[in-house]
This record gives structure tokens, sequence and C-alpha cells, in this order.
């Protein structure tokens, strides 16, 4: 008998993680934009332009508090959000896996255009592929998702462990001027900066292959499908659902994830922050710093200014999808020379103004654009791709946003 796929009721939303998935948003954007924009950024490393006092520290504050926090965050709350599909649709007497495995490959078709037709560092690609080797857990006991965290990190722990011993070793100078080879920044600026849309597709495939490729992948099962299983965990055990009733427990989550974060984060800042220590900042305390803003918000909410605040974030992560494409888009139109050419023009201050700036105009796009719509745009092409068949955009009855 052939199953119909009926779309999914609209449920109450839990505010809160539609705040933390907004902040992921803005987060990976401040990493994004000048990494886009620019041949001299990379992250946890000091840039060969940017060597002023004040880009010092803005890469330091970058590198503390963004860089591997939010994508981690995003990571965790994709897991989430995969575990509350599986939940709802099973109890509409869909299969769960079959939905999933179709929602993953139109995210995959999606990943793919916006991975080598638009900018290599896109995550979405990585995300689908991850998102399928994910649905079998979701099938399992709670305690068995719980238990293949640690199991799937083992090899890459040793790997990184390894690797920051035979990196302290190793001369501060050689290990910096590798790094800033590594950044094969001629190329970039002939490419991106002047080169036609063939040159840019060329050195985009060359960038996506060195950090995205086949090896990237592998990396990904253990580094980001962990996080995805961690964040289907909490879906699991509900703890983000009930703010109130697990206050205590967020409150002791919330101090120890932001000790972890502060002593492999901020701590390495004390003796100088030596790049071959960069490792342990990410893998680390990046995941701690995810696990500390996601359980932060969630217990500030509800508190008067941070809940209109976590209010302004969430339209943005019920159409996080829509706005993370826009970011790219519009940042592919603006610095590449197909468009306005201003690749390698900005500073580092100017990049974090247009990341405030851009993100604050998003704030104000989404908040309209749910007056009158229930999805994000590329939200509602996404389902129509999942459901083969158009669905519902406009909201019956207008309503106002307050």
């Amino acid at each position: 008998m052939k199953e119909t796929l009926r779309a999914m009721p609209q449920t109450k939303r839990l505010n809160w993680i539609d705040a933390a998935r907004g902040a992921a948003i803005l987060g990976i954007f401040m990493v994004n934009a000048p990494s886009f924009g620019s041949p001299y950024y990379m992250p946890g490393m000091d840039s060969p332009e940017w060597d002023s006092t004040l880009d010092n520290f803005l890469l330091g504050g970058i590198d503390i508090f963004f860089q591997a926090s939010f994508y981690t965050l995003f990571s965790i709350l994709f897991g989430f959000g995969m575990q509350l599909i599986f939940d709802s649709r099973k109890r509409d007497g869909i299969r769960p896996g079959w939905f999933l495995s179709r929602r993953m490959l139109v995210l995959l078709v999606l990943g793919s255009i916006h991975a080598f037709l638009i900018w290599h560092g896109d995550i979405l690609f990585t995300y689908a592929i991850l998102g399928l080797l994910l649905i079998p857990f979701l099938y399992t006991p709670r305690w068995v998702l719980l238990m293949m965290i640690p199991i799937l990190l083992l090899p890459i722990v040793v790997l990184l462990t390894l690797s920051t011993l035979l990196g302290s070793l190793l001369p501060e100078g050689e290990m910096d001027a590798y790094m800033v080879e590594s950044m094969d920044i001629p190329n970039k600026l002939t490419a991106y900066g002047n080169g036609s849309y063939g040159d840019i597709l060329q050195q985009n495939w060359i960038d996506w292959s060195s950090s995205n490729g086949v090896g990237g992948l592998i990396m990904g099962i253990f580094m980001i499908l962990p996080l995805l299983l961690l964040g289907a965990y909490l879906a699991r055990t509900k703890l983000l659902h009930n703010p109130v009733a697990n206050r205590r427990k967020l409150i002791w989550f919330t101090t120890i994830t932001g000790a972890i974060f502060l002593v492999f984060k901020a701590g390495p800042y004390l003796i100088g922050a030596p790049l071959w220590l960069s490792i342990a900042q990410d893998s680390i305390g990046g995941p701690a710093c995810a696990l500390f803003y996601l359980s932060l918000i969630t217990l500030v909410s509800r508190l008067p200014v941070f809940s209109w605040i976590a209010h302004q974030l969430s339209y943005v992560g019920r159409m996080s999808l829509s706005n993370y494409l826009f970011q790219s888009v519009f940042m592919f139109f603006l610095f590449y020379n197909i468009g306005f050419g201003l690749y390698a023009s900005f500073s580092l201050i100017g990049f974090v103004a247009f990341v405030i700036g851009v993100f604050v105009f998003q704030v104000i796009v989404s908040r309209i654009w749910f007056r009158y719509y229930t999805f994000g745009p590329v939200e509602w092409l996404w389902r129509i791709l999942t459901y083969g068949k158009i669905q519902p955009l406009r909201k019956k009855k207008m309503q106002r946003v307050s």
C-alpha cells in the first residue's frame, strides 16, 4: 500500500530554540564574511594584512567567541530538529526515516548548488550527508545515542592530540609561514577579485576540495556527526523544552560549559595563543562554547530585555536556511568580480560593521516576512520538494507580529 505523505501541522514552536538558531546564523556570518570577502583571514591565526592593535583585538575576539562555536551550535540544533521531526512523523503514522531521507536529499541538492556555484564554505552539503547517517541512530534508544558520541569522537581525539603534540614541537615561525602559504592569497586575489565567473568556479572548486572535499567529509563524520547525535539526545531528554521546570539543571549546565569554554577558548590567550593549541581551542572549546550559548539563551529568553532580543533572533532562526543563503548570494555579488568587485577591499572592522548591519536588516525583513507568511522562502521550497506538491505559504488570516 502506497504511503500518503501529509504535511506536518504547524505546532507551537520553542521560541528560545529559534532564537539560538538565529544567533547561530549571526555567528556563522561573522566568521564567513571575512573568509568570503578577503584572502587575508584565517581563523585562529595572525593575518598578513590586518596587523594593527585593533585588528589583533578583533581577530582574538572572533576566535574566542565565534570561531568553531556557532557552526557547532548550528550542528547541535540541526540534530535537535531532526529528532523533533522524526518523533512528529512517527506519531502521524508516516515512516520517519523515509521522510527524513527525502528531506536530506533535497538539502543535498540545495547544498550542492550553494557549494559549487556560489561559495566553497557551504555547510548544507555536509549536513545533508551527515543527516542521512544520523537517521539510523534516531531509531535507537537514548542511551545508544549518548554512547555513540564518545565512540565516534575517539579517533579524532587521538588524531588531534598527536597533531597538537607535533605542532608544539615545530618552531612557531615555521608553522605561521606554512599557514600563510596555504592561504593561497595570490590565486584568490586573481580569481575572486579580478576573474571571470569561470575563474571563480575553478578557484571555488580548489578551495572546496582542500577544505570540504572527501577528507572534510570523513573528518565531519568524527567531528560533526557527534554534534548531531548530541542535539538528538538533547531533544530526547527534553531538557530544553521546559526552561522553567529545568531551571536548576540548566544553571549547572551553563556554569560547567561556560567554564570549559573559558579555559579552552580564552585560556590559550594567556600564553600567547600559540597556533598549535588552536586545535584544542576549536575541538574542545568550540562545542563547549556552543552548549554554553544554547543553555544561556534558553535560560535568559524569558527575562526582561533578553526576551525581546530572543524574540527578534527567533524570526531569523525560523527562516535560517533562507537567511544563510541570502548572506552568501549577497556577498557573492558584493565581493566577487562578477558583481561589485569589492574583494579584499574591506578592513576587518569594516567586515564586523558589515555583518552587524546586514544581520539587523535580516532581523527586520524576517520579522516583516512572518506577518504574512508561514515559512521562509527557501524553507517553503524545501517543503514543496520534500512533499512533492505545492504547500500553502501565505497565512490564512493576517496576523500582526508583536
